[in-house]
């Protein structure tokens, strides 16, 4: 699979962006890696994403990207510069892999150039033509890529694609392939100079000397034939396949795919996120089949350990035993051999004297006879017992070296237990790994659907106001809504509170302004438990891991902006004047639930407002597990429960980003929510 554009797959990209982009706003930039940004543009009615790969490739994506939190320098600089700009233009240089983004802002128009040949470049041209910002700073022999100089393009090609007239210089190539030769000349790449030749009907490996006139006019119609139905053509965006494998995207057919598949697009940046998106899924599958095949590999040499070391265990068991068994047999015979032998040794003089004389010993018949050694050191005396070498401890009886055999093979046998127990759950490991392997090997990477599945785009809703901030319906009906930041904690508490209302806020530093729209009504306990569990779950209670906290209460009128003696409070903190009630020991808690209808929704929420509307649901708390394993731990025991929970795109990301702090643990769960005694709501 093909992993560049080229310059002539580029200019049909320009062509679809001219229509798309041109008018929308710039509403953010992101960095994905060190080589990819992603455009959020926005216009009436849409929101586009424009994803480009510097070195590699640009497009529009119609598919959930997680963005990183914290943009690296070059990308904040770009945004600063550049964010809420309006897209003026879109070009491409000539047939280069360069695009340039022409984007006017308050101080100008700028160029938001991104260079997609070699390693790849990002480059911002200001008003003046100078540079403001690059990617990556480069000082080569014909252009400087330097903050403060003037941008300069890249030297082109001999001939210009567009307009070959200059063909003539292929045959001045000699020896070399024509395929190699016009690709040099045009730089369009590979694919498409073979494509030339192959509608010219000349072979790609002919020498370029020997080309004649007539077949390089009918090269220069062929290059034209094609560039102009790029440039100016209907386009005919489709994925070549070969055997439901994906081999190829281009924007027009081409004879060099004859025979093949093709699974058309509407346009060609829909075709390109679906291929790119494939090969991303192709790459990622064989990244995690590699992992998947070196911890196999790895559990078989602990498999083919474990297993050598428990035969070990069972023969040192099983040996032993019969050695004790062997000298309980012969008890008395080996009693009477090592008192006598105790008194030989004072008449010999020593054990060493003793054992010149063991053919003699021997001679006196059994239990003599059974000796097979005497240690000179008088350590141990070494005999014969039913096929069995003994050693024996001429210190000892042989009541205590049977004893302590017994004992060593009990201990052999217990180690041995554990060994199998050890050996069964590598096995069962081995047995899971090999089932993930194989399901790996097997799995399709899904893509996105045929050009006649796709839905047109649905009418944009206009959200409430409270879907800004967190939020979630109390078990008793009533809404809660709370701050995110002190921008939204002081719009909260100023736009939102009215009479009525009732404010929330944890009696600790670094927490949310929580409100509950109560309208003048009576507001219940649950509610205020609910709403203070939140305000205490997002204050720093949670980041401190403490057990519980307090919250308290009061009405929207006595939040005040000037403290006590007269100070002005920052942006987000507000004096509370009078009377405060308390609600205390509110543990810093979640749940994160599932609601019953046929389309799952995964909340997250107070935990008897999840108890309330979820069909199963799980606790959660203060922990040192990232947001990301606490949502999929979570889900996984969810999915014990209920079965499979689809989610759209991105839905995991979204989860992790509510979870207080990026961090924390699964406490209890799965639970039996009280599903279906009310419609469930989307939860903060």
């Amino acid at each position: 699979m093909r992993k560049v554009l080229s310059g002539l797959d580029l200019a049909a990209v320009v062509r679809e962006l001219r229509d798309t982009i041109v008018g929308s706003r710039l509403s953010n930039i992101y960095q994905l890696d060190k080589n990819k940004f992603l455009l959020k543009l926005r216009k009436p009615g849409a929101t586009l994403r424009l994803l480009v790969e510097v070195g590699a490739r640009a497009h529009l994506i119609y598919r959930d990207i997680r963005t990183p939190g914290r943009p690296p320098p070059f990308c904040m600089g770009l945004r600063k510069d550049l964010r809420n700009g309006l897209i003026t233009g879109v070009e491409q240089y000539r047939l280069d892999r360069i695009l340039e983004i022409t984007v006017s802002t308050g101080d100008g128009e700028k160029k938001l150039i991104f260079e997609l040949f070699g390693e790849g470049n990002t480059i911002l041209v200001g008003p003046d033509g100078l540079i403001k910002r690059v990617l990556r700073p480069r000082r080569m022999r014909d252009r400087e890529l330097v903050v403060g100089e003037r941008y300069a393009y890249p030297p082109q090609p001999e001939v210009d694609a567009v307009e070959p007239d200059g063909l003539r210089r292929l045959r001045d190539l000699g020896d070399l392939e024509v395929v190699r030769g016009l690709a040099r000349l045009t730089g369009l790449g590979g694919l498409y100079t073979e494509e030339v030749l192959l509608r010219a009907g000349v072979e790609k490996e002919r020498p370029c000397s020997s080309l004649s006139g007539e077949e390089l006019t009918r090269i220069g119609e062929a290059l034209s034939s094609l560039v102009e139905e790029v440039l100016e053509g209907p386009l005919e965006p489709m994925v070549v396949a070969e055997g439901g494998r994906w081999v190829d995207v281009v924007p027009v057919e081409l004879l060099r795919y004859s025979g093949l598949e093709a699974i058309r697009y509407p346009s060609f940046n829909l075709a390109l996120d679906a291929y790119f998106a494939r090969l991303e899924g192709e790459e990622a599958r064989k990244l995690v089949l590699r992992g998947l095949e070196e911890q196999e590999a790895k559990l078989k040499r602990m498999l083919e350990a474990q297993e050598k070391a428990l035969r070990g265990l069972k023969e040192e068991a099983s040996t032993a035993s019969s050695l004790g068994d062997a000298i309980y047999a012969h008890l008395n015979e080996l009693n009477f051999l090592l008192e006598e032998l105790r008194e030989l040794r004072k008449k010999e003089g020593g054990w060493r004297e003793l054992r010149r004389k063991l053919e003699e010993l021997r001679k006196r018949g059994p239990p003599f006879s059974w000796l097979s050694d005497i240690d000179p050191s008088g350590r141990s005396v070494r005999v014969l017992l039913d096929g069995f070498l003994v050693e024996l401890d001429p210190r000892r009886t042989a009541q205590e070296v049977a004893a302590e055999l017994y004992e060593k093979a009990k201990k052999a046998r217990r180690k041995a237990r554990g060994a199998l127990r050890a050996l069964e759950e590598t096995r069962e490991k081995l047995r899971s790994l090999r089932e993930q392997t194989g399901k790996a090997r097997e799995a399709e990477v899904r893509i996105s659907p045929p050009p006649e599945a796709i839905s047109p785009p649905e009418e944009v809703r206009r959200k409430a106001w409270y879907e800004a901030y967190r939020w979630f319906i109390s078990s008793d009906g009533f809404l809660v809504v709370a701050g995110k930041d002190a921008a939204s904690n002081e719009a909260l508490v100023k736009k939102h509170a009215e009479a009525g209302d009732l404010l929330l806020h944890a009696d600790i530093h670094g927490a949310p302004f929580v409100l509950i729209k109560a309208g003048g009504r009576e507001v219940p306990r649950t509610t205020l438990e609910e709403a203070a569990q939140v305000a205490v779950a997002y204050s720093r209670a949670w980041r401190y891991g403490l057990g519980a906290a307090t919250a308290f209460c009061f009405k929207p009128d006595q939040a005040r902006k000037v403290g006590p003696h007269g100070e002005k409070l920052p942006k987000g903190a507000f004096y509370i004047a009078g009377r405060k009630d308390y609600v205390r020991k509110v543990r810093p808690q979640l749940a994160i639930g599932v609601s019953p209808e046929a389309e799952k929704k995964v909340l997250i929420g107070p935990v008897g407002a999840i108890a309330s509307r979820a069909e199963a649901y799980v606790v959660i708390g203060p922990g040192d597990l990232k947001a990301e394993e606490v949502i999929s731990r979570s889900l996984s025991l969810l999915r014990k429960m209920l079965g499979d929970i689809p989610l759209p795109p991105g839905a995991e990301a979204s989860l992790s980003s509510l979870i207080p702090y990026g961090r924390g643990r699964v406490i209890s769960g799965p639970h039996r929510g009280r599903a279906g005694e009310r419609p469930s709501d989307e939860a903060l």
